[in-house]
């Protein structure tokens, strides 16, 4: 769907938010206006909010997030009461498919290695013998992804689930959003970006 498509119908929709917190405000406000985009949270309806908290390697907590949200608001009661009641809040964890995707490693073989790991119920690519990995993917496994593994992140696939067919804003558009984006993809969630609010 186009932005502009939105903007003329003012459709509302479950909104999925990757990384916008003030860890990353440097890069947000150098792609994102706030203003619009605290608006257009308190226009939508449920809001998946995955963010890099204490348990990662971010130091933002939850209500650092809404306080720097409700300041780009001017303190909205609208906004505050969705962010503090409408609201799924998720540490997401940090970098679970970074290391092959920046060996560049095919976003579709990441899918179907994910899928393969889930198969033998495992976490970590680790836990599967480097010779079986080359014997069932032969054309896409190379000797360093042996070393520097991929796991499955500690989110919630259910309440994934429960968003499917959302919107989907937030960064990096080729790190942590694209990591979100692969992941609900191997479950069949669809979304729709809405490219104005994604750096």
């Amino acid at each position: 769907m186009k932005l502009k498509y939105y903007l003329l119908e003012k459709r509302t929709n479950n909104v999925i938010i990757v990384d916008i917190q003030p860890m990353y405000k440097s890069h947000i406000y150098m792609n994102i206006d706030m203003f619009k985009f605290v608006n257009f949270l308190q226009e939508q309806k449920k809001l998946l909010y995955f963010y890099n908290g204490p348990e990662t390697v971010g130091s933002d907590k939850k209500h650092d997030i809404i306080e720097w949200l409700m300041k780009c608001s001017d303190y909205s009661e609208i906004l505050y009461n969705k962010l503090t009641r409408e609201t799924i809040w998720c540490d997401k964890g940090y970098g679970f498919f970074r290391s092959w995707m920046d060996m560049g490693a095919d976003e579709g073989f990441i899918k179907k290695a994910v899928r393969f790991m889930l198969d033998k119920k495992v976490n970590d690519s680790r836990e599967i013998n480097p010779e079986e990995w080359k014997e069932n993917f032969p054309n896409d496994w190379i000797y360093e992804f042996e070393y520097d593994n991929i796991y499955l992140p500690d989110i919630p696939i259910n309440k994934l689930k429960q968003f499917s067919g959302s919107y989907i804003v937030g960064g990096g558009k080729n790190e942590c959003l694209k990591e979100i984006k692969i992941l609900i993809s191997i479950f069949n969630i669809k979304y729709t970006e809405v490219k104005e609010f994604i750096y």
